[in-house]
C-alpha cells in the first residue's frame, strides 16, 4: 500500500508556505507609521502632513498608492478651498493693483487645478513620474501666486501654505511609489 500522507502533507506545505510568501509580499500591504513618518518627514510641515493625511480614515488601513490617491483627494479640496478663495477676493476688490494680483493668482490656481487633475489621470495610468511632476507644477503654480500677492491683507498666504503642503505630500509619494518600481 502506498503511502500518500507525505506527499499531500508536502504539497500543503508547499502551498502554505507559498501563499505565505504572497500575502506577506503583497504590495497592498497597509502602511505603517513609521512610512508615513518618513513620508511627512520630506515635507516642509511633517505636524500638518501626519494630521492632514490621518484625517482620512483610509490612511489607516491603505497601501502606498491609495495613500497617493488620498493626498492627491486632499490636494484636490485644498486647491479648489484656495481657488474659491482667489475668486472670490477678485469679485471683491476694487483696487487695481489687487485685481491684478489676484487676477494673476485666479490663472495660477486654474493651472494648480489641471495639474492635480492631471496627478490623478497619471496615477490611474501608473505613471508614477507624471504624478510627480504633476505635483510639482502645482507647487509652482501656488508659488507663483505666492509671488504675485503683494501688501494684501488676506489669509491668502496661509492658504497658499496649506495648497503648497498638499501638493509637496502627494509629490513625496509619488516619488516613493517611483522608488518601489
Amino acid at each position: 500500500m502506498k503511502q500518500i500522507v507525505p506527499s499531500f502533507c508536502s504539497s500543503s506545505l508547499f502551498i502554505s508556505l507559498l501563499l505565505a510568501i504572497i500575502l506577506c509580499s503583497s504590495p497592498t500591504q497597509s502602511i505603517g507609521q513609521d512610512v508615513l513618518n518618513d513620508i511627512c518627514s520630506k515635507t516642509d510641515d511633517p505636524s500638518f502632513c501626519l494630521q492632514t493625511l490621518k484625517s482620512d480614515p483610509q490612511t489607516a488601513t491603505t497601501d502606498l498608492l491609495g495613500l497617493a490617491e488620498i493626498s492627491i483627494n486632499l490636494a484636490k479640496t485644498t486647491v479648489s478651498e484656495t481657488h474659491t478663495f482667489v475668486k472670490s477676493q477678485l469679485a471683491q476688490t476694487t483696487d487695481p493693483k489687487l485685481k491684478a494680483q489676484y487676477s494673476q493668482c485666479n490663472d495660477s490656481y486654474d493651472d494648480a487645478t489641471g495639474n492635480v487633475d492631471y496627478a490623478n489621470e497619471r496615477l490611474k495610468a501608473g505613471d508614477y513620474g507624471g504624478v510627480s511632476s504633476a505635483a510639482s507644477a502645482c507647487m509652482d503654480d501656488v508659488s507663483d501666486c505666492e509671488d504675485a500677492i503683494t501688501g494684501a491683507a488676506s489669509s491668502l498666504p496661509q492658504q497658499n501654505k496649506k495648497s503648497n503642503e498638499v501638493c509637496l505630500m502627494t509629490l513625496v509619494i509619488a516619488n516613493r511609489l517611483l522608488e518601489k518600481n
